[in-house]
C-alpha cells in the first residue's frame, strides 16, 4: 500500500560520470546539492514503436519498446559557496552548460598598481586568466572586476574597467576566484540521483544539460539558475541516500547594490536576464543496448534581455542596435559585509559576456516610465576565437 511520500523530504546528488552512460552513485556527503523546491523534476521515456499489422480488427497489438531516453530540471539558487574562491555544490551543472572551470588563489598587489593594470611579483600574474572576475579587496572599497589581459613577462593584469576608488595600494589583496566559462567540448555528462522523499531513488544517466537560465535577477528578489537536461538512461530503485548530505554555506544575494555593465558603465536597470541553449546530438549504435550511447553538445546560443531606463538625452542604444555595435556586459551580485562598503567574500557572483550585439529593440513601460527594452546575443566575437561566457564565484 502506497505511503504517501513526501516531496520537501527528497534528496538530489549529483556526480561527473567516468565513464558516460555508466551510473555513478553519490559518492561523499558532498555530492549532494539544494534545489528550489518548486521546478525539480525527472521524466523517463522509451520510445513506443508501433508493428502496424493488418488482422481482423482495426485494433493495434502491443507495440514493442524502443530506446531510452530521460529529461530533468534542477532549479538552484544563485549564489557562491559562502567560502572566498569556492565551488559550490551545484558546480557540475554549469560546468555541464558552459564546458570549462578553473581557479585561482588569493594575491596582492605591489607598487605600481593603477586604476585598470594591477602589479604583481614576480610570477604572481600567471595566476590568472583573460575572463576570471576577481575582487580588489582594498580596506572599506571592495570592486569586482573581469580580467581582459594578463602579461606574464611584466607581471600584470589588466582590467576591464577602471577602479571607481582608484589605483590600489601596495599589499592590497586580490581575491580567490572559481571561473566557469565556455569551451569548445568538455561538458561532462553527469549521473543524477534522486532520492524521491529519501525512499525511491530514481537516476538519470548520461546526462547533459541542455538549457541554462538565470532567472529573477531582478531588484530586491533573489536570482535564480534553472537547467534542463537530456540523458541516455535511466533507473528506477527502491533505496534510500548513501549518505546524511553535507551542503555548503553560500547564502544567495539580495539582488540590491547588483550592478549590470555595460561597455564598464553601469546602467540603471531594473531586471537582467540570461539564457544558454545547447543543441545536443547523440551517437546512436546498433551494437548499444538502449541505441544511443554518446551524447555531444553541437551548437551552443547565449541570448538575454535588458531594460535600462530611457535617456532623455541620448538614443545610443538605438544607434548601437542600428549599427549592430559589439559591447560587454558585466552583471555582479553579493552580499555586504558588515564592514560599510566591502563585500562579504564567499558571496559574489558574477557573469561576464565579453561580447554582444543587440537582437530587438524596442520603447518599454515599467510602472508608467519609459525603458529601452533590449534583447542581444553573446558571441565569440568576429573572428569566432573570444569565448561567448565567463561565470566567476568569490
Amino acid at each position: 500500500m502506497a505511503n504517501g511520500l513526501i516531496r520537501q523530504n527528497s534528496i538530489i546528488a549529483v556526480e561527473e560520470e567516468v565513464t558516460e552512460g555508466t551510473y555513478v552513485a553519490p559518492s561523499s556527503v558532498n555530492s549532494y546539492i539544494r534545489p528550489k523546491q518548486d521546478g525539480f523534476e525527472m521524466t523517463p521515456a522509451r520510445e513506443i514503436i508501433d508493428r502496424e499489422l493488418l488482422n481482423a480488427s482495426p485494433g493495434m497489438e502491443t507495440p514493442r519498446m524502443g530506446m531510452k531516453s530521460v529529461t530533468a530540471a534542477l532549479p538552484v539558487e544563485f549564489r557562491a559557496s559562502g567560502v572566498e574562491g569556492g565551488n559550490v555544490d551545484h558546480g557540475p551543472l554549469i560546468k555541464s552548460a558552459l564546458g570549462a572551470y578553473r581557479t585561482g588563489i588569493t594575491k596582492s598587489v605591489v607598487a605600481g598598481s593603477t586604476s585598470t593594470v594591477l602589479q604583481f611579483g614576480v610570477g604572481d600574474a600567471t595566476n590568472y586568466n583573460i575572463g576570471d572576475i576577481v575582487v580588489v579587496k582594498r580596506a572599506t572599497m571592495h570592486e569586482a572586476r573581469p580580467v581582459t589581459a594578463v602579461d606574464t613577462g611584466l607581471d600584470t593584469v589588466t582590467l576591464a574597467f577602471a577602479l571607481a576608488n582608484g589605483a590600489p595600494p601596495a599589499a592590497t589583496a586580490i581575491s580567490a576566484f572559481s571561473t566557469f566559462y565556455t569551451a569548445n567540448g568538455g561538458n561532462p555528462s553527469l549521473s543524477l540521483s534522486y532520492y524521491w522523499a529519501n525512499e525511491i531513488r530514481q537516476a538519470a544517466i548520461g546526462a547533459r544539460v541542455n538549457s541554462m537560465s538565470l532567472e529573477n535577477f531582478q531588484t530586491g528578489l533573489v536570482a535564480s539558475l534553472n537547467f534542463g537536461f537530456e540523458g541516455l538512461n535511466y533507473s528506477e530503485i527502491n533505496g534510500v541516500a548513501p549518505h546524511t548530505p553535507t551542503y555548503d554555506s553560500g547564502i544567495p544575494p539580495i539582488i540590491l547594490s547588483a550592478c549590470v555593465y555595460r561597455n564598464g558603465v553601469a546602467l540603471d536597470v531594473n531586471a537582467f536576464g540570461l539564457s544558454l541553449s545547447n543543441t545536443l546530438g547523440f551517437l546512436k549504435s546498433s551494437c548499444d543496448a538502449n541505441g544511443r550511447f554518446k551524447g555531444r553538445v553541437t551548437k551552443r546560443e547565449i541570448t538575454g534581455t535588458i531594460n535600462p531606463y530611457k535617456d532623455d538625452t541620448s538614443v545610443a542604444f538605438f544607434t548601437d542596435w542600428n549599427a549592430g555595435t559589439e559591447f560587454s556586459l558585466f552583471a555582479v551580485a553579493y552580499n555586504p559585509s558588515s564592514t560599510t562598503g566591502e563585500f562579504t567574500m564567499g558571496s559574489v557572483t558574477g557573469i561576464l559576456l565579453p561580447q554582444c550585439f543587440t537582437t530587438e529593440y524596442t520603447v518599454g513601460d515599467l510602472d508608467g516610465i519609459l525603458t529601452d527594452d533590449m534583447s542581444f546575443r553573446a558571441t565569440r566575437g568576429s573572428t569566432g576565437t573570444s569565448e561567448e561566457m565567463y561565470m566567476g564565484l568569490i
